[in-house]
């Protein structure tokens, strides 16, 4: 690549030579005022463009500056270029040209480029904007400095390396949250279903964990052993809530990822202890208490790419989640018995499931879809299918008798 370039530079220089040549020969031959006014007419453009060939981009710096490094999904990302170089020279026509890629789809989401005249100025600030940025994890890696002469004879180019990266998270709303008692398995028992814990009945410690609230810590324990210990609560009649993402591919999966967000937003703002679980991955993330814990899962939804196959087989990590008991809210929009069965083939007891279907529109709520709902409540699931202005409110409408 280098090489080509190289020779195309050369070729480029090559040409205006015999530009030169060729007008120094005709004044010669031709003689008379005009050939002599049109060889002086064209000197100074060609002795600009051999000069522009053997100034150095190598004293060109640019920087990168970003106003935040975190946003959420539609959010509008600014950002300013200033480009410096040690001396100057008479540049007309510098072309800065900048390119977002996302590291998880590898491709370009944003290619962006601006003509300046630098003049004999040492530094100039280019400032731009991209107003909807996608979900994701978004590298930037280099500037581009492009200069040329007036008529485009001599054309120089560098590639200035200087990374940046935008994380844009899912975009959350806050989801209202409303106690559900449903059956499950034909309705052998009432199960409660709540995911706000108590943090008023003490029942006994355990050893303190990364993440834990510091109002959790037992400070007497810690007075007493030197060891610090975290109050476990009472949940009376609440349990862990299970939170299976369905990371297959489908039309809604953008809108999965922030319906899911939204939840465990929810969930760690009301101090429950609610556990994070992507069909398919090796190493599912624990029980959740804090701030910290959240971010962490944050990331993970940020970067998070569909799988594109059409069942999951579930890890041996994903059954031992399971075994921990629990109610279990699925997020997913093929509600299929044979993935619905997987997920919970490992149940016992009596927790509650929940399978949250996200469709495009309520027209979506047809054929196939309508079968597969029906077959799921059969078998004891509340199966809710909605779409993304019902978020909000889904865990009301499913409290709904």
């Amino acid at each position: 690549m280098k090489l080509r370039k190289s020779v195309a530079s050369l070729g480029r220089l090559l040409f205006v030579l015999l530009i030169l040549v060729s007008a120094f020969v005709f004044a010669m031959f031709q003689g008379g005022l005009v050939s002599w006014t049109i060889f002086y007419a064209i000197l100074p453009f060609i002795i600009y463009s051999i000069l522009l060939f053997l100034y150095p981009l190598s004293n060109f710096k640019a920087k990168r500056q970003l106003e935040v490094t975190h946003l959420q999904n539609g959010e509008k990302l600014r950002v300013k270029i200033r480009i410096k170089r040690s001396f100057p020279f008479p540049l007309l026509y510098t072309v800065l040209g900048d390119e977002w890629i996302d590291e998880g789809k590898k491709k370009t989401i944003e290619q962006l480029n601006k003509v300046l005249v630098f003049g004999w100025k040492r530094e100039l600030e280019w400032e731009y904007k991209i107003d909807e940025m996608p979900r994701g994890e978004h590298v930037a890696r280099h500037i581009q400095v492009e200069v040329t002469d007036f008529f485009g004879w001599v054309r120089k180019n560098r590639l200035i390396a200087t990374k940046n990266t935008v994380l844009v998270y899912p975009r959350m709303m806050d989801v209202a949250y409303m106690p559900i008692e449903s059956k499950y398995n034909g309705g052998l028992a009432t199960s409660p279903f709540n995911i706000v814990k108590d943090t008023t009945m003490v029942t006994g410690v355990r050893d303190y964990q990364f993440g834990d609230r510091v109002s959790w810590i037992h400070w007497k324990s810690f007075a007493r052993t030197q060891t610090l210990m975290t109050k476990e609560f009472d949940d009376r009649s609440s349990q862990d809530v299970l939170l299976v993402f369905d990371n297959r591919a489908s039309n809604t999966f953008e809108e999965q990822v922030e319906f899911t967000a939204s939840i465990m937003q929810e969930a760690i703002k009301d101090r429950s202890t609610i556990r994070f679980l992507p069909v398919g991955l090796s190493e599912p993330f624990s029980a959740m208490h804090s701030e910290e814990q959240f971010r962490l899962v944050l990331t993970y939804l940020a970067k998070i790419q569909p799988v594109k196959i059409e069942s999951i087989v579930p890890s041996t990590e994903f059954k031992k989640e399971i075994d921990m008991g629990g109610n279990i809210v699925i997020i997913t929009a093929r509600p299929t018995w044979d993935f619905l069965e997987a997920m919970i083939s490992n149940v016992t007891g009596k927790s509650t499931i929940i399978c949250f279907v996200v469709m495009k529109n309520k027209a979506s709520l047809k054929g196939n879809l309508v079968e597969e709902i029906k077959y799921a409540r059969s078998k004891g699931i509340i199966v809710h299918p909605i779409v993304k202005q019902q978020f909000s409110k889904a865990f009301r409408e499913v409290a709904r008798p």
